[in-house]
């Protein structure tokens, strides 16, 4: 369970309309449920196993706040070890979700919303660069998104690492508009390594 309390203050007049509609305070009372399998052999530099996870969560309604909306996501991953030689190994990531409005709101805040980009989704492209934007550029998010990432990687010199990787998604703007028709996609090539002993990812 999760309630928070969300301002936004001291919006300056030409803002976004996304924003200043927003603007002021918003409380969200939310209850959610993970549903996770994780068989992997390692967290970091994983080279066998999966990991499943089904997050929902709903806001609003019988638990109160301001906001009613629910959200459904589904992360996986799988790792294929292909040879013992410089421990090769290739990843399988999918990701899709859905949020939508319901009862008393009309539609879910932007800060509710499904963006793509960022060291962690479509890796060529800067955090929340991927999705519906509004009259202005200004990013909205999606009602709904999918994502596929496929990386091969393989020892240097132990720990580490060389990657070759391709990452693939949309964002829709309403809910349950998984059509892939404006999909954004990137490729590139990264280093994985360890700096005093925590995990490192360089990515170009």
């Amino acid at each position: 369970y999760t309630y928070e309390i969300i301002n936004l203050d001291n919006v300056d007049p030409t803002a976004p309309a996304v924003i200043r509609a927003l603007a002021g305070e918003q409380n969200i009372s939310k209850v959610g449920l993970q549903l996770l399998r994780d068989t992997r052999d390692k967290i970091v530099n994983t080279t066998a196993g999966s990991r499943m996870e089904l997050n929902t969560e709903v806001a609003g309604g019988v638990f109160g706040g301001d906001l009613d909306y629910y959200r459904i996501e589904f992360r996986g991953s799988q790792f294929l070890p292909l040879f013992v030689a410089q421990t090769q190994v290739l990843s399988l990531i999918g990701r899709a979700g859905v949020v939508e409005a319901f009862g008393d709101s009309t539609s879910v805040p932007f800060y509710e919303r499904f963006f793509l980009g960022g060291p962690y989704t479509l890796r060529g492209f800067e955090y929340r660069e991927v999705g519906p934007r509004d009259n202005s550029g200004e990013p909205t998010g999606g009602g709904s998104y999918g994502m596929v990432s496929i990386e091969y990687s393989a020892d240097i010199v132990s720990p580490i690492r060389f990657a070759l990787f391709y990452d693939a998604g949309f964002v829709n703007e309403d809910a349950y508009d998984f059509a892939p028709g404006g999909y954004n996609d990137n490729f590139g090539i990264g280093l994985r390594l360890f700096v005093a002993g925590a995990p490192l990812s360089l990515d170009f």
